[in-house]
């Protein structure tokens, strides 16, 4: 009797065992204690990531680069706006002097540790002494140099060229790749296009007016395939010298060829005297020197015999204020001081507000903009 009870014992927890496993099935998860020793168990893994890329730079050049880009080093002011304006600028481990020299704008690069004065004077060394893991630099740069220098060290080179007007898209694409910011680079690159289309539908049919622009230099201008030149272009503005472009030294043109052509408009681009050459600064510089530029011009023999001198239309822009976006900031006035009538949706202000405030980060800051009306007030 005993024994039976014994063995009635035994059988009554044997259920209550089998009830509490059954308890744990359904649409819960098989847990790994029941199945057998023996049995192989598969648990799902993500699909690896790529450890490289191939991307296609600005001079049409295959180059094999980490996916994604974690440290770089870059040389080019122009470029470093762009990668700032995709979010990607904490990718950014040194820069040239040229873009360090502005403190205001530039102040997380510290300009005694740089990679060189600028894009054709690198320093190799530090370079490879910072280990990144890709050089950009842009075409006008030494680049085959640095190729050469840097292959032994496995630091790449890529080519980014911030100035290149008409390469924005493809570089703005080349940079959300490369850091993994598709998403910020296509709303960047998208405010731009939408305005250049802006311009191209309003202006179809309209003939271009004429333009003389002289840089910070006097009687320093632009001929076809010179940097500046399709931030013109884009515009929908007519160079005054693209007829005999061959006959022209852009770096002294003669004024008497200037008054013989008779530019509609006259832009004229005003460089801090603090800046390095060739660059520009956050801070504009001050509008008496805008003024005295103004007067210069007005007081040039025979000028005033020019529609653009005659009728008022003399605009300055700023070195710095131009070149955002490929210049394309700059693009944005041309067309706008051009062609006022045509384009009333196109607010240049705004635009490049939109540029320092949403894409760079920085407060809008006047003074890097005038007409000859508002430098005579």
């Amino acid at each position: 009797m005993k024994r039976s009870n014994g063995i009635l014992s035994l059988l009554l927890v044997a259920a209550m065992l089998l009830s509490l496993c059954a308890c744990g099935q359904g649409d819960q998860p098989t847990s790994l204690l029941s199945i057998p020793e023996n049995s192989p168990v598969s648990v799902p893994e993500e699909p690896a990531a790529p450890a490289t890329m191939i991307l296609t730079d600005n001079l049409g050049r295959q180059v094999e680069l980490p996916c994604p880009v974690e440290r770089c080093a870059v040389a080019l002011r122009y470029t470093n706006e762009l990668i700032r304006a995709c979010g990607a600028i904490d990718k950014v481990i040194a820069v040239d002097l040229n873009t360090a020299q502005d403190r205001d704008y530039w102040g997380m690069f510290d300009p005694n540790e740089v990679i060189g004065k600028g894009q054709r004077e690198l320093d190799y060394e530090k370079i490879v002494q910072l280990a990144p893991q890709v050089l950009i630099l842009p075409a006008n740069g030494s680049w085959e140099e640095a190729e050469e220098k840097l292959a032994p060290f496995g630091i790449p080179v890529f080519i980014i060229s911030g100035y290149d007007t008409m390469d924005f898209e493809a570089q703005c694409r080349n940079i959300g790749r490369m850091f993994g910011v598709e998403e910020q680079a296509e709303r960047f690159c998208s405010y731009f296009t939408d305005k250049l289309a802006y311009i191209d539908q309003q202006l179809e049919g309209v003939a271009p007016r004429t333009y003389y622009y002289e840089g910070n230099a006097d009687y320093s201008s632009i001929l076809p395939g010179d940097t500046f030149y399709d931030m013109f272009r884009l515009a929908h503005a007519k160079n005054i010298f693209d007829e005999d472009a061959a006959n022209v030294n852009a770096k002294e043109v003669d004024p008497e060829e200037v008054i013989r052509r008779q530019p509609e408009v006259i832009i004229k681009c005003i460089t801090p005297d603090s800046a390095r050459a060739g660059t520009g600064l956050y801070t504009p510089p001050e509008k008496l020197q805008f003024q005295q530029s103004l007067q210069s011009i007005l007081a040039r023999p025979a000028w005033q015999d020019i529609p653009a001198v005659r009728n008022g239309d003399i605009y300055y822009m700023t070195q710095f204020s131009h070149g955002g976006a490929c210049k394309l900031v700059g693009t944005m006035y041309i067309a706008k001081w051009l062609y006022p009538d045509l384009l009333p949706d196109l607010d240049p202000d705004e635009v490049f507000r939109a540029w320092l405030e949403d894409f760079q980060g920085f407060r809008n800051i006047p003074g890097h903009f005038y007409t000859a009306g508002e430098l005579a007030s």
